[in-house]
């Protein structure tokens, strides 16, 4: 009796060690930091899900816009940079620097396929001191998005899964705004194109 005892928590061990080896791997760095049961992290989760519910109705805006602005620029069709800071001389840590950031969006059959968030910093007389940040964001899965850091012999590649929910939440707030940005700057492109059209008409027809 002893024996088949022994047999069966033997069994039993067997069968649940590789479960909860599976439950472990599961666990990334970031959740060893944040307690589940949490009011707190309860409300992050909840801020979580409203921005990107935000973010794919902003999607949806800039989609919109870029089926108009396609018509008018073909060469926007499958990609388009937005430039949203560009400043050719600036004074950090005491160098001159060039500071370039932009947005990027990849589109497939008029849909957003992914979106790069980048800024580039480098030192004017010293080239190999640069420093440049990039997100890339999927929009079917804005949890995995990229995040990548580079400077000078070093880059660091990371998820946003990986990342506290304060920092998550950090960076869809940015893809958020980034959003509402593209949105208004494709707004400028086609008020811009309407009216260097209205111009040549004008021209065309005053005798």
């Amino acid at each position: 009796m002893k024996n088949q005892t022994r047999l069966f928590a033997l069994a039993t061990l067997f069968f649940f060690v590789p479960l909860l080896a599976q439950q472990k791997q599961k666990v990334n760095e970031a959740d060893v930091f944040q307690d589940e049961t949490s009011e707190y992290t309860k409300s992050l989760k909840k801020i979580i899900v409203g921005l990107e519910a935000t973010i794919n109705e902003r999607l949806k805006d800039l989609e919109r816009k870029h089926d108009i602005l396609v018509v008018l620029m073909p060469k926007y069709e499958k990609r388009q940079t937005i430039v949203t800071e560009d400043i050719p001389f600036q004074v950090q840590d005491g160098y001159e620097s060039n500071l370039l950031k932009y947005i990027t969006f990849q589109f497939n059959s008029g849909k957003v396929s992914d979106i790069t968030l980048a800024s580039e910093s480098k030192r004017i007389y010293y080239e190999v001191m640069f420093e440049n940040k990039k997100i890339v964001f999927k929009p079917t899965d804005l949890k995995s998005s990229e995040v990548t850091h580079e400077v000078f012999e070093k880059t660091e590649v990371t998820r946003l899964n990986e990342m506290s929910l304060e920092n998550q939440i950090k960076a869809l707030r940015l893809l958020e705004a980034s959003l509402r940005s593209s949105i208004y700057r494709i707004d400028i492109l086609l008020a811009l194109y309407k009216d260097k059209k209205d111009r040549k008409n004008l021209y065309h027809i005053e005798f």
